[in-house]
């Protein structure tokens, strides 16, 4: 029987470089997150990075949010 792995995509950040056979640590969210152990680094870019483990896929975006995203508070405007 050949499941479908799930695939998490996310905006967030790598604690440290991906390397097949250990753990990814990446934070998102403003939460730090370990996965299980990497068995395949299949995309790396500046901006963006696909790996797998046993059970899922990671799209993991390190570019910023986008800018609507991120505006949270109005503001100012200088008098």
């Amino acid at each position: 029987m050949n499941k479908k792995k799930k695939e998490v995509k996310l905006c967030g950040r790598l604690v440290k470089p991906i390397a097949v056979g250990k753990t990814a640590i990446y934070t998102a969210g403003g939460r730090i997150y370990r996965t299980s152990r990497v068995v395949a680094l299949h995309e790396q870019t500046e901006s963006m990075v696909h790996f797998e483990t046993k059970t899922a896929h990671y799209y993991l975006s390190m570019s910023p949010l986008p800018l609507a995203a991120a505006i949270l508070f109005p503001a100012q405007i200088a008098a």
